[in-house]
């Protein structure tokens, strides 16, 4: 048998030998479909149209192997000179290409309805990507406009991002005579000593504290950007409705989810309660929140918690194990913790003929077995949808959630039977990342819509500070003691930067996968099939077309609280171990 070792990725099968060559390539692709431009009119024939759609497709290919090889070589070490310089060469150069490709996008808009939908029918897997097109077709601009806000977002918002990751992988913090990096800093939040847990978070804050100043500037510009193109120029009602409208979600479901969330800050208040029982503490504190309720701190080897996981995915289904196992073999996973890496942890559909690409801190602690799952979880969804277009392989981010918390429930549901004196402290640990995973990545949501109106108001950092700090005492409840440090918190977190309003995703995914979880431990075999057969669809229709064909209306507040029963149950029988 195999024994796995941390270890750098691959990236020779996407990572071109001869750069120049690749841009030459991609440069005379273009030439060849601006050449066929005069072809796009309201009487293109559906074979011309296919065949210009296919060629598009190949153009992407290589496009997104030559832009994800830099990307992934920068996550994994943003201080490399040479490899910042060939990004943004390479930011540069794709940003022209995108420009010059941009009138397909702008005329398959402009066409009349009746031909649009011909076209559409006539398309086969390419359909939703052309239905998404005209969904945004209220929201765009002029050509000249379009491509002025293309290099705009290049050399101005992304620019600003890129910035603040580069301060923020630089962070190296002393801690008890160590010096750390951000993902080893995090592994202390979670250690037995309630000491260490406290002097984690201090030492966290107080590095970004320090550069609160460039940190909040980079915040309020990209918020403010996001706010004038999208709101002001586009058109969307408000900031949120732009995630909405990329997620293909209607905003009820949204809303639902945030609403039922919110329903249910009582449920883990609850279980902080609980949890302030089992540590024998007079009161929990925000630093304790995710404290483990045992001493005990055994670590796990990156071998072992391969083969622990691939285990649980061959039980669950053959082709979970066959597609996790190519994602391993064909060394697509950087484990290792090194200097300058980006903190976390990712997974990256490249394209559909090369498997996905996966990010990991490996430190050797439960969550990060945990966190491998989850990650391959994504890598398998990818590997399961590859047979659909370049377009349409990427589930959108409500439903890319899916797989990789059904595969964290599968592992905790082995380790459940494997490890049966070990059931309290799993259950906590599991009901730790709920919490974080579903209610605070819910209340991060909350937080941004309010933090996009004050920016717009004018209102400073403290007062946006302020109002995190206090959201954060109410989301958490009386019986939890918050620190005013927290109130930094809302900085340190990466997606309100690259991607705002993400995190509703990992709520959604969250909750729909626990939901699904219940409806396999009630049908068993019999639902694999089925979960396959959704997590295949990839992008390929709208989140509310795939759910609807298991049954799922994910615009009912019903279906939601669904998954906070389930959540219960964890908790009573968590509840009736402490009791015991």
């Amino acid at each position: 048998m195999s024994t796995y070792k941390l270890e750098s990725w691959d990236l020779s099968t996407i990572m071109s030998k001869d750069v120049t060559k690749t841009f030459a390539d991609i440069e005379s692709r273009t030439k060849s479909i601006e050449k066929r431009k005069s072809q796009l009119t309201s009487t293109i024939s559906s074979k011309d149209f296919m065949q210009f759609i296919k060629d598009f497709e190949s153009l992407h290919i290589l496009i997104a192997k030559m832009s994800y090889s830099v990307g992934l070589k920068s996550a994994e070490d943003s201080t490399d000179q040479t490899t910042a310089a060939l990004k943004s060469k390479i930011d540069h150069f794709l940003m022209r290409i995108d420009n010059r490709l941009l009138y397909f996008d702008l005329w398959f808009k402009k066409l009349p309805d009746e031909k649009a939908k011909e076209l559409i029918q006539e398309s086969g897997n390419f359909h939703y990507y052309l239905e998404c097109i005209r969904r945004t077709k209220p929201y765009t601009l002029k050509e000249s406009e379009e491509k002025i806000i293309t290099i705009k977002d290049v050399t101005g918002v992304s620019s600003l991002i890129t910035v603040y990751d580069i301060l923020t992988s630089q962070f190296t913090f002393e801690f008890e005579e160590k010096t750390l990096n951000q993902n080893e800093l995090a592994v202390m939040m979670r250690d037995p000593s309630a000491k260490r847990r406290e002097l984690a978070y201090k030492t966290l804050f107080e590095k970004f504290d320090h550069y609160k100043d460039v940190i909040t500037e980079i915040y309020k510009q990209s918020v403010n950007d996001w706010r004038e193109e999208n709101v002001h120029l586009r058109g969307y009602k408000n900031p949120i409705h732009v995630r909405d409208m990329s997620n293909d979600l209607p905003s009820d479901a949204v809303k639902a989810v945030l609403s039922v969330c919110k329903e249910n800050h009582s449920l883990f208040q609850r279980y902080f309660s609980l949890k302030k029982k089992r540590l024998g503490v007079d009161k929990i504190r925000r630093f304790d929140v995710y404290a483990p309720i045992t001493t005990k701190t055994e670590k796990i080897s990156y071998d072992k918690a391969i083969k622990l996981v691939l285990e649980t995915f061959e039980d669950f289904s053959p082709d979970f194990s066959k597609h996790a196992n190519k994602i391993i073999n064909e060394k697509h996973i950087h484990s290792t913790l090194q200097k300058g890496k980006n903190p976390g942890a990712f997974c990256a559909t490249v394209t559909t003929d090369t498997p996905p690409y996966i990010l990991l801190n490996y430190t050797g602690t439960l969550r990060d077995v945990s966190t491998l799952a989850h990650e391959l979880g994504h890598g398998i969804h990818a590997c399961l949808a590859s047979h659909q277009t370049e377009f349409t392989n990427h589930a959108t981010l409500p439903l890319a959630e899916t797989a990789s918390t059904f595969a964290e429930l599968l592992l905790l549901e082995r380790l459940l039977k494997q490890q049966p004196e070990s059931a309290e402290s799993l259950l906590f640990a599991h009901l730790d990342n709920m919490y974080a995973t579903i209610i605070r990545q819910a209340s991060f949501v909350e937080f941004e819509i309010k933090a996009h109106k004050m920016i717009e108001d004018g209102k400073t950092r403290d007062e946006i500070s302020a109002m995190y700090l206090k959201a954060l005492k109410s989301q958490l409840g009386k019986d939890v003691e918050v620190d005013d440090m927290f109130k930094s918190e809302w900085s340190v977190v990466p997606h309100f930067f690259h991607t705002p309003f993400y995190c509703y995703a990992y709520a959604f995914g969250n909750l729909l996968a626990l939901a699904l979880f219940e409806t396999y431990k009630e049908e068993g075999e019999s639902f694999v099939p089925k979960l396959i057969d959704m997590l295949a669809s990839g992008g390929s229709e709208s989140p509310v077309t795939i759910t609807k064909k298991l049954g799922i209306d994910i615009c009912s507040k019903e279906f939601w609280r669904k998954g906070f029963v389930v959540i219960e149950e964890l908790l009573k029988r968590t509840e009736k171990l402490v009791d015991a």
